[in-house]
């Protein structure tokens, strides 16, 4: 018997974006005022999967509001981080991502480097190994997650992150951003409400796909990886987040019959270019799904996004209409995905660290 928690779970995002920022914003600034303060100048942030996207994104929203003489923030997979270690110094902080607070990778830097520099946890588990071993926590809001993908905790711990960063502009400068957060957690819960009536019948279409391709460009390109992510772990298909003018030189030499391309184009400059992406794309015979304002390619099917949805913040705005549609397909596809089999093949690697289960 199944018990279809996901989508409940999807629902529940946009109250966990609100969440987190009510009440992981203070905490979040006065951490990273402290950073700052001590002279901080270079900031790691680290994470793996769904965790890793989160550093992409949170670190990409700060460049974009950053200015000479802030601190740098450089991304990078926890395992990368803990194989290739950079040289780091008094200048230097880490911030590492686990949801669950127990990834043995994001565990095994704290405790490598929490005597020599600042190491931040941003975790949505209370009382985890991470919490208890890092220098500081950002803890997510939202309730606790029954299921192994994450959804709602993709967006409450990328909140956190962007929280954190953030910080380090000080309020004057963070503000504005903020508020744009909270605009998103509303543009999710619409894109989700318009997204609901249409998945079943987009998912009746999908089931024989050979390849799907999820593009975007900016923040989008992130939220393309992350939604290919979970199409792969719900859907068990074979998916692909690609960046707008990478899909262009890469991923076009196979797109035709039977495969499919999610165009996730929310209002923002780099909606004309994936526009032509995936009008070339539908011309070559793909199925073309889209995220976005209103549709670009002509037969394409459209995932419908408020055209205040921007680009900056499309890995909390478009990924959620994205989970629907794996969650539905998984089920034509005759996977449950509230219990994936795939987290046996976790386990037998040593990763215990997977909630809900």
């Amino acid at each position: 018997m199944t018990t279809d928690i996901i989508p409940g779970e999807i629902a529940d995002g946009p109250a966990a974006i609100r969440r987190t920022v009510a009440e992981a914003r203070p905490g979040a600034r006065d951490i990273a005022a402290r950073l700052r303060r001590d002279g901080i100048r270079r900031i790691h942030v680290i994470g793996n999967g769904t965790s890793y996207h989160s550093s992409l994104a949170a670190a990409t929203l700060y460049g974009r509001h950053a200015r000479a003489g802030d601190p740098i923030v450089v991304p990078m997979t926890a395992g990368a981080f803990l194989t290739y270690p950079p040289v780091l110094d008094a200048g230097d902080a880490i911030v590492g991502i686990s949801a669950s607070g127990e990834f043995r990778d994001v565990v095994a830097v704290a405790e490598a480097w929490r005597d020599r520099v600042p190491v931040v946890g941003i975790v949505h588990v209370p009382g985890s190994t991470l919490t208890r071993i890092a220098t500081d926590v950002v803890l997510s809001s939202g309730g606790p997650s029954d299921v192994p993908v994450m959804t709602k905790t993709f967006s409450a711990t990328l909140v956190a992150t962007e929280l954190l960063l953030l910080g380090l502009l000080g309020s004057d400068r963070a503000d504005g951003p903020i508020e744009q957060i909270v605009r998103a957690a509303d543009h999710a819960e619409a894109a989700i409400a318009a997204a609901e009536p249409l998945i079943d019948a987009v998912a009746a279409d999908l089931v024989d796909a050979a390849h799907v391709f999820v593009v975007g460009s900016g923040m989008a390109s992130i939220a393309a990886l992350e939604a290919a992510l979970k199409l792969k772990e719900m859907a068990i298909v074979h998916a692909e987040g690609t960046e707008t003018w990478e899909m262009a030189s890469g991923a076009a030499t196979i797109v035709g019959p039977g495969t499919v391309v999610v165009a996730v184009a929310p209002t923002g400059p780099g909606r004309a270019a994936t526009a032509d992406v995936v009008e070339h794309a539908a011309a070559w015979g793909a199925r073309v799904i889209e995220v976005g304002p209103t549709a670009l390619a002509p037969g394409s099917t459209l995932l419908p996004l408020s055209t205040e949805a921007i680009e900056d913040h499309a890995p909390l705005t478009a990924v959620p209409p994205i989970a629907l549609l794996a969650f539905a397909l998984a089920r034509r596809r005759g996977f449950d995905p509230d219990h994936p089999a795939w987290v046996e093949r976790y386990h037998s690697q040593g990763l215990r660290h997977i909630l809900g289960v």
